[in-house]
């Protein structure tokens, strides 16, 4: 009895993923019910947008974990047309859609038995709260986390890091992208008029971390000022919202238990029945056919690992199923909501789509401050429990992800067997791996706090250099099999033998990798057994995904691959949409170049 009690304080803890909202817009949400099923008040939590929200997803979860603990129910969602929730994230009223869906959030909790509410808002989820505040009554808390007081700024900012991080590109007109997530110019326009409101009325209590160095910001003047407010300094923000080059996040772990503290000592401990009403299923879209697209809440395997099942109506199990492995440590949303995105235009071609999050990931378990290893025996068994637990088989099954992501799909292909799998990014080719070891290679481990990386000295480099130019292929290839070098012909020769339909999408930083790590040589030489997979020079875009022009390209990508491999077995009444992706003019290569329809 005991460990069953355990158990569920443990699942009330890391939270019960539920849709929420309106049938016809229903919003992804994850609930904490606190220990009994009864609360001390309710919280909404408002993340940041974009690949912000990617970065502080744990983090959120993990303050959710802790105020729960103290006995609050606690709701973390997706603004909709963000993350999993319903909706184009490309709409000129997104501002109100945003505002909207903190309004039903409020409305989840209250209809739940909750009475005292406190919105938390962090870094643009702050502007977002406090502007819906004023639009709510009963809102008796707030917390601004390292709040964005002026949108024009933010946008300014958000234009700067896009054009550093994710390279030039060529926006398609009447949309303005930045890291994570893509605004229609209007929508733009909208949030760059956005400002900090006044505080919201007595007696209301707020709580702002802010930044040594933003402390004078005019626009916290009167939140300062207002009774009832607790001014506090927050730091290591830079490390937690601004890791986009990075997989390694770290939690303000000062920050989370500031708040948790906070609101504990501020209400009341008498408590009132908490009963949600939980949805696993919802209908995301209606399709002009009468078809549904349809997505399910499931979980995977025996350590119970998070899953988005998204299909149409109609469609009959078994088969053909795409299954979509996620990146380094981000969930399975993915830059700028890549995969969603893809899922549900998938699925209007009668594809079963399925994302899904390891263990240490996203909703998968509960969130700690430790790092989650990307490359691990832990995520290996995660991605063949994954695999196993979709009951597919091989021949109706693909699989998908970007860098780590596309090594999953190879390593649960060698396993299970799959008709396909689209590699996008591809840096690791090594079938030999010591847990954190490739961590290491691409230099993303954790590291010590507060502590640069080591550079590589000069004797270091020239040796690799000399090691990838003039050793013998024979002896480069040795060391692949090793695991000492990535040589492409490693993975690729045994998913040939594997009987594994392969296909290299590669990002002109990748396509270098390759070429560097003597990829071509490989390739040809299974071309002369008749083994060599296809290789597509993506005409633009980063290794992270980061460039919207190159998520359009990989999502129009999956869409021709999924027609051409499983022709004739989708369903032949579900009418394919127009598809809103787009992607940048076709450049001339030497390498092979999609056959996706460019526009």
């Amino acid at each position: 009895m005991a460990g069953g009690s355990e158990m569920r304080q443990e699942h009330g803890l890391q939270g019960t993923p539920t849709w929420f909202g309106p049938t016809s817009a229903p919003l992804f949400g994850v609930v904490h019910v606190p220990v009994g099923g009864v609360a001390r008040g309710g919280v909404v939590i408002c993340p940041p947008l974009g690949r912000e929200h990617l970065d502080t997803y744990r983090g959120l979860k993990l303050l959710a974990q802790r105020m729960c603990g103290a006995g609050f129910a606690v709701l973390r969602f997706d603004y909709r047309g963000t993350g999993d929730s319903s909706g184009e994230q490309i709409v000129d009223d997104a501002v109100d859609d945003y505002l909207d869906s903190v309004g039903a959030a409020a409305d989840y909790l209250r209809d739940s038995g909750v009475e005292n509410l406190t919105l938390v808002g962090l870094r643009i989820g702050s502007l977002i709260a406090a502007t819906a505040a004023t639009m709510l009554d009963g809102v008796s808390g707030l917390v601004l986390w390292d709040p964005v007081t002026d949108g024009r700024m933010f946008m300014r900012e958000q234009r700067v890091l896009y054009k550093m991080t994710a390279g030039g590109d060529e926006p398609v007109s009447g949309t303005e992208p930045i890291l994570g997530i893509t605004f229609s110019s209007t929508a733009a326009k909208r949030f760059a008029s956005l400002k900090m409101p006044a505080p919201i009325h007595e007696p209301a209590r707020s709580l702002l971390l802010v930044r040594p160095e933003r402390a004078d910001d005019p626009r916290l003047h009167d939140w300062t000022e207002a009774q009832n407010c607790t001014l506090a300094d927050v730091s290591g923000q830079p490390d937690f919202v601004e890791a986009a080059s990075t997989a390694v996040v770290k939690i303000p772990m000062e920050a989370v238990d500031g708040i948790t503290n906070w609101l504990d000592r501020g209400l009341p401990s008498e408590t009132r029945p908490f009963t949600p009403a939980l949805r696993s299923d919802s209908v995301i879209e209606e399709r002009p056919d009468g078809h549904r697209v349809v997505e399910t809440l499931e979980e995977l395997g025996p350590h119970r690992l998070f899953a988005i099942r998204t299909t149409a109506t109609g469609v009959t199990p078994g088969g053909p199923t795409l299954l979509l492995h996620n990146t380094a440590c981000e969930h399975r949303v993915g830059s700028g909501r890549i995969w969603p995105d893809t899922a549900r235009e998938l699925a209007a071609l009668g594809m079963t789509v399925v994302r899904y999050d390891r263990r240490g990931i996203g909703d998968t378990g509960l969130a700690t401050g430790e790092y989650a290893w990307i490359h691990s025996d832990v995520a290996n068994a995660d991605v063949v429990d994954a695999t196993t637990a979709m009951n597919v088989a091989p021949d109706k099954l693909m699989m998908s992800g970007i860098c780590s992501g596309a090594w999953n799909s190879a390593y649960a292909a060698l396993d299970h067997g799959a008709k396909s799998i689209i590699l996008v990014n591809l840096l690791l080719y090594s079938l030999r791996r010591v847990d954190g070891a490739p961590e290491r290679l691409i230099r993303i481990t954790p590291g010590a706090p507060d502590t640069d990386p080591v550079p590589e000295g000069r004797a270091k480099r020239l040796i690799k250099h000399i090691v990838r130019t003039r050793l013998p292929y024979r002896g480069w290839l040795l060391l692949g099999w090793l695991g000492f070098t990535q040589a492409p012909e490693v993975l690729l020769k045994a998913l040939a033998r594997k009987g594994v339909s392969t296909e290299l999408v590669l990002s002109p930083s990748d396509l270098e990798w390759y070429e560097g790590h003597r990829g071509p040589i490989g390739m040809a030489r299974l071309a002369r057994r008749g083994w060599a997979p296809k290789l597509v020079a993506a005409p633009t875009g980063d290794h992270a995904a980061l460039q919207r022009n190159l998520q359009l390209f990989v999502r129009r990508y999956l869409v021709e691959a999924v027609q051409r491999e499983f022709a004739g077995e989708l369903s032949p009444t579900i009418v394919v949409p127009e598809s809103a992706a787009r992607t940048p003019p076709r450049r001339r290569s030497t390498v092979a170049t999609a056959s996706a329809s460019l526009r």
